[in-house]
């Protein structure tokens, strides 16, 4: 029969501590790492110390890496490596894409030490250069050896820089594309475009703040609690769509009848891009909106996504309330699985692939 005692004072030693808690909740902290590869996915990274990406919830390390020491010397993130020290001598990789590998497997040892515990790594880089374009296919092979999920975001480059980078961007990518889960692809071109006025360096550093926008959304995906939540899981399903992925952001302050439609069709057709999500096989749909966002308007948002890109392509949703967005709305898509002419290349067994690192 049960003990009518309400002294509870025998249990006591069942629950954790505050200390024992804190240390359950930093162990199983979501390790992310944010890999900057070459010269601009080192200017990325450094830009993105200005932003706040850590919660009670993840541990997020920003990490440069270059052969030049020079260049690295300017980034101040929390790590930094020179690799291939042997056969670069910090000098950089002179625009060789296997110069860049080369130096890539010199330093595996070092590479496979800073991606250690990493549950999401993004590897950020330029397409077109030795360093970007050779060692971020191999970190991302290292990434998915250790069981990381791992997610590329690069740039193409500008029109008019020869057709040498043109070259060395196509093998980057399709490299690339084989060692990564998902690989979401911005065209300089496009973004500077938004910008022609603007001198060189300020639009490139538009460009650079749409790619930080990506990553920051692609983060928050999974650290940032809202009213829709998603997970690692959702995330792991929309990115494990191999081939290309794009991005896009649609803001409208149109009444709620109209604001949904206008967001998503701007986000959808994304000028930062020059490849399609229409032919995607994945879509993750973030709409944040104040607090007059209304549930109706995420089943409206998945109903456009249906009809743009096909009803057996896998569409998650997330829904959240910034109160900055009072009477407005935002839309974060985030499509992979894009055919596109890198499909057939991406098999092709070259020397230099993923495929040679054993």
């Amino acid at each position: 029969m049960p003990s009518e005692n309400n002294d509870l004072s025998e249990l006591s030693g069942i629950g954790f501590s505050e200390e024992e808690l804190e240390n359950i909740i930093n162990q199983n902290k979501l390790k992310i790492k944010i890999v900057g590869v070459g010269g601009a996915g080192s200017n990325t990274v450094n830009k993105m110390m200005e932003k706040n990406l850590e919660n009670e919830v993840s541990d997020v390390e920003l990490i440069a890496v270059n052969t030049d020491a020079v260049h690295l010397s300017g980034i101040n993130v929390q790590k930094r490596y020179v690799i291939g020290k042997a056969l670069s001598k910090g000098r950089g990789a002179g625009a060789d894409p296997l110069k860049g590998e080369q130096a890539a497997r010199e330093s595996v040892n070092v590479i496979d030490k800073f991606l250690e515990n990493s549950k999401i790594t993004v590897i950020v880089a330029g397409m077109g250069g030795g360093t970007g374009s050779g060692a971020a296919p191999f970190i991302a092979s290292r990434a998915k050896k250790l069981g990381s999920m791992t997610i590329g975001i690069c740039s193409w480059p500008l029109r008019g820089e020869g057709k040498i980078r043109e070259e060395n961007a196509k093998l980057g990518l399709r490299n690339f594309m084989r060692a990564a889960d998902s690989v979401i692809l911005f065209h300089n071109n496009k973004i500077v475009e938004l910008v022609p006025e603007e001198r060189i360096d300020a639009a490139l550093a538009f460009a650079d703040s749409i790619m930080m926008q990506a990553i920051v959304g692609l983060i928050e995906t999974v650290t940032k609690t809202t009213q829709v939540n998603t997970e690692m899981s959702d995330l792991e399903k929309v990115m494990s769509k191999k081939g290309l992925g794009t991005f896009g952001v649609g803001v409208s302050d149109s009444p709620p009848g109209q604001r949904v439609e206008e967001a998503f069709e701007q986000a959808i057709n994304s000028p930062f891009s020059s490849i399609s999500m229409q032919d995607a096989k994945a879509m993750l749909i973030s709409i944040t909106g104040g607090e007059d966002l209304r549930m109706t308007e995420q089943t409206d948002a998945m109903e456009l996504a249906r009809r743009k890109i096909g009803r057996d392509a896998i569409i998650i949703p997330r829904l959240g309330i910034d109160k900055q967005l009072n009477g407005k709305i935002k839309i974060l898509l985030f499509a992979t699985g894009i055919p596109s002419e890198f499909d057939d290349a991406s098999k092709d067994d070259s020397t230099f692939s993923e495929n040679t690192i054993e």
